[in-house]
């Protein structure tokens, strides 16, 4: 059942849809912009989609965009056109949800921008005459959308418009024949995707085999990629396969591909492009069918640039079928989903059963149900269940962390929160509920603190650059001072250029604010070169969907 918006000025709407849908929940009709954004707050953000209309027969003084002095003309064309300031609004606060416009878009105004700026989320009825039928059809399809599995094995997906765009990516190439390139963070999960995704969905019949190239020390990689025949080098005691012939008809995933060293690159563009494998210290070549997937949090197309890395190879790993993976915090609409997942999949590890069996013993809790709850008040009880309770206080904890480790440091926390939470509960014996099992915001920050004040590992030279001394850095030479007019994007590709663009901005705002402590008059003097310009530039930073709450909040 999906749970629909129906912003509209009249119940006309409405009632034709829970004539049509009656299997379907709905909120409304939300006859201004204040009701509506009430409504979808209160329902913490659980709205399938939203059915908005386009014009608004309001008083004067409740339509958004209305200021004294305006004429008849002007106010008719603003009631004309209300629903699309709304849409602005709705897309600047929820940039996911789906919306569909009530109307044919011959009938939009001619300076609709706002339904063109968002088309990939913005749908319309173009029949003549709006009908049961043509509203079951949309509402239908698009809440079939929604509710796809939001999981395939350990890859969480969540409803995000960016997860969805991956995921849609991901499926595309995951049937071709050519090799597929996953970019993006450190710890975005690119091994769980590339053997629970791109394999699972490949239609291939041989195995998933995964080698990372970075933990093999570099002269005994292109024996692990291509075998070795007995006695090619030391220690090589039997004839051995490589990884290419043991994936024969399956898949092949090779992490931080940017450590091979020029050699091993060498060999590897020979065998994409012969389609055959020669083992080390033979001459004779083996057949291989093989659908290669490579990974790095690396630029290689800088790397290419920089000469470290073989243009011809790169160019083999079909760069057009590289898939960005997002980090975290570019989910953040997923987070709680995200938090749900990874708390679900903890609780299936056998030491955290144990440890719940002995707490419930301990507490004299009988059952064998646990159950999840988030959220600002204490869950009810259940018979035979124990709830793992993540108050508010803590979400609001994990919404303002970075997590530089992205999804792997996540998972890790949450883990590790649900493991000291048991122990904790177990050794204070049962309380006031003694099927509730709270992840306290004390023990989370704790947590939180000791993960920021760990080093953060160097990045690893390219395999090449090693032990060689031209390359070392002179200890004497002091780095140069950053510039503060320079930022560092990351580019993910994005389904139009003005997508792109606000990816863009919204970086450069964020770091922009951080560097500035807040001032959006220093802001303001960096991007325009006068701080008085500060208005201007903070209701940009509101436009980009940026709170500052959140980035006070964040390290």
């Amino acid at each position: 059942m999906a749970q629909i918006l129906v912003i509209d000025d009249q119940d006309r709407l409405i009632g034709l849809c829970r004539r049509a849908l009656p299997d379907h929940g709905f909120l409304g009709p939300a006859r201004t912009w204040p009701e509506a954004r009430s409504l979808v707050r209160a329902a913490r953000g659980r709205v399938d989609l939203a059915l908005l209309d386009v014009h608004f027969d309001l008083p004067s003084d409740q339509l958004i965009g209305w200021r004294a002095g305006m004429s008849d003309a002007e106010t008719d064309a603003l009631r004309r056109r209300q629903g699309l300031e709304i849409l602005r609004l709705l897309r600047r606060e929820w940039p996911d949800l789906p919306v569909v416009l009530t109307t044919a878009r011959d009938d939009l105004p001619p300076d609709a921008s706002a339904a063109d700026d968002a088309e990939d989320l913005t749908f319309f009825l173009d029949d003549d005459r709006l009908d049961a039928r043509v509203i079951r059809g949309w509402v239908e399809r698009l809440s079939a959308r929604r509710r796809e599995p939001e999981a395939e094995g350990p890859v969480f997906f969540g409803r995000s418009l960016i997860m969805d765009r991956v995921r849609s990516r991901l499926v595309v190439v995951a049937g071709g024949r050519l090799p597929v390139t996953l970019l993006g963070p450190t710890g975005t999960g690119k091994s769980l995707i590339a053997e629970h995704v791109l394999h699972r969905r490949s239609g291939r019949s041989g195995p998933f085999v995964a080698l990372d190239v970075s933990t093999i020390p570099g002269e005994l990689v292109a024996g692990q990629l291509f075998g070795a025949a007995r006695g090619a080098y030391t220690g090589a005691i039997t004839d051995r396969i490589g990884a290419f012939e043991a994936a024969h008809r399956g898949t092949l995933f090779l992490d931080e591909i940017g450590n091979l060293s020029a050699d091993a690159q060498k060999l590897l563009l020979q065998v994409l492009e012969e389609g055959q494998v020669a083992r080390l210290g033979e001459t004779k070549k083996r057949a291989v069918d093989v659908k290669l997937v490579v990974a790095t949090h690396e630029d290689l197309a800088a790397r290419v640039r920089a000469g470290t890395f073989r243009a011809d190879l790169w160019m083999r790993l079909n760069p057009s079928a590289s898939v960005v993976l997002p980090a975290l915090v570019e989910r953040g609409l997923d987070l709680e989903d995200v938090a749900r997942f990874c708390l679900g999949r903890a609780l299936e590890r056998p030491y955290l059963r144990e440890l719940l069996a002995a707490y419930r013993d301990r507490v004299g809790c009988p059952g064998e149900g646990v159950r999840l709850h988030l959220g600002a008040k204490v869950p009810e009880p259940s018979p035979g269940d124990v709830f793992v309770w993540v108050p508010e206080r803590v979400v609001r904890l994990l919404r303002a962390h970075s997590w530089p480790g992205n999804l792997r440091e996540f998972s890790m926390t949450l883990e590790n929160a649900l493991l000291f939470a048991l122990a904790e509960a177990s050794d204070a014996g049962p309380g006031e509920r003694a099927d509730v099992v709270p992840l306290r915001p004390r023990l989370v920050r704790e947590l939180l603190s000791v993960a920021a004040s760990l080093p953060k590992a160097p990045a690893a030279p390219p395999a090449s650059d090693r032990d060689d001394d031209e390359h070392e850095p002179s200890p004497s030479a002091p780095a140069p001072p950053p510039d503060p007019r320079r930022f560092e994007v990351f580019v993910a590709p994005q389904q139009t250029l003005n997508d792109l663009s606000q990816s863009f901005e919204r970086q450069v705002y964020t770091e922009l604010f951080r560097r500035e402590a807040g001032s959006f008059a220093k802001m303001a003097g960096v991007l325009t070169g006068s701080e008085e310009h500060a208005r201007r530039v903070q209701l940009r930073f509101n436009q980009l969907g940026l709170r500052v709450r959140e980035l006070k909040a964040s390290p």
